[in-house]
């Protein structure tokens, strides 16, 4: 299974031990970012000089990590800028509202992610704690995370939208986001900052039982209250799109989970909204999960993400390792199980 651990301190220092622990993985792929780097350094430079200014906790979390795990300042700044090379993923949420509890799940999909570069990890601020699904090439809030404040998020890209490589990647932005501990902060930040790449978050508030949908492209962000049902997978649902730009499966996978969304009645929990994310069609442009052993070259489901406030019930299904993580909303650890 993928590893948890936890790391704490200031970000420079949770980033250190996030460096030391994927170590071997950031040094069998620096010689190959390092090798693009002088083509990228004037942007590289410019988004250090941004978050300087912006977001100074993310840069020193990038510095850590890349102090920890023996590559270059410069050459991480560039992993972390994934607009740059385009390391994308696709994913698919679901929200449901019902007079119980106020619900969220997430597939992660994608196709690097692996036992070598991925962790459940839990940061520990002192007075503030943060599980976060954490990959080796991204900072913590570009998958999902949930806080002790009762935030949960997740985060899907959307293809076929407009780039701006002189600002700051979306996929840094949003290790911002995920310590917010309001819905209104978290919406504050996604506002203060100009991104390179359009993205949609999806934000439960644990404690109100409210649910957030954010598309925010590079000039326009569109705020959205759930109440009822929803679903958002990689392409603009608020905007027109280029079709031509987007990947079938996409449409299909929102189309499809917000058909098995409607179907499903006010007596409906965790486990339901689990059954859509596992829906499996024919093939793989007609599935919402995507199975990486049917599919070994494609973008596939690594994991899912659901919480249900009602009944205090956080999971992580991990499709690496075959094990289910559950946790208490206070980001305590309840126990793994084999799925």
């Amino acid at each position: 299974m993928i590893d948890y651990f936890e790391v704490s301190g200031d970000d420079y220092q949770m980033g250190v031990l996030i460096g030391r622990y994927f170590r071997d993985y950031l040094m069998s792929i620096e010689a190959g970012f390092a090798a693009m780097l002088p083509g990228h350094i004037e942007r590289v430079k410019a988004l250090e000089t941004n978050l300087a200014k912006k977001l100074p906790h993310c840069l020193s979390e990038i510095y850590g990590r890349a102090d920890g795990s023996g590559v270059s300042r410069d050459v991480m700044l560039l992993i972390m800028f994934p607009e740059i090379y385009g390391g994308t993923d696709g994913c698919t949420s679901v929200y449901l509202k019902t007079s119980r509890s106020a619900m969220l799940a997430h597939n992660e999909d994608s196709a690097t992610m692996n036992i070598d570069n991925v962790a459940l990890v839990r940061y520990d601020y002192g007075d503030f704690k943060l599980v976060a699904y954490t990959s080796a090439i991204r900072l913590a809030g570009s998958a999902f995370a949930f806080n002790d404040s009762g935030m949960a998020f997740s985060s899907n890209h959307i293809f076929g939208g407009e780039r701006d490589m002189d600002e700051i990647s979306r996929f840094i932005l949003l290790r911002d986001v995920i310590n917010s501990k309001s819905i209104a902060e978290a919406e504050k930040k996604v506002r203060s900052v100009d991104v390179a790449s359009p993205f949609n978050l999806n934000i439960l508030d644990m404690n109100s039982l409210t649910l957030c949908n954010i598309e925010r492209d590079l000039h326009d962000l569109h705020v959205e209250y759930i109440r009822d049902r929803y679903t958002h997978s990689n392409h603009f649902c608020t905007k027109p799109y280029d079709v031509e730009r987007v990947p079938v499966n996409s449409v299909f996978r929102r189309n499809k989970s917000l058909e098995l969304l409607i179907a499903l009645g006010d007596d409906a929990h965790l486990d339901s909204l689990l059954g859509i994310l596992a829906y499996e069609g024919e093939s793989y442009d007609c599935s919402v999960f995507e199975r990486r052993e049917k599919y070994p070259d494609r973008i596939c489901t690594v994991a899912t993400f659901a919480v249900d406030p009602a009944s205090d019930d956080i999971r992580v299904l991990d499709f690496i390792g075959n094990e289910v993580f559950r946790f208490s909303p206070d980001c305590t650890l309840k126990s793994i199980s084999p799925l």
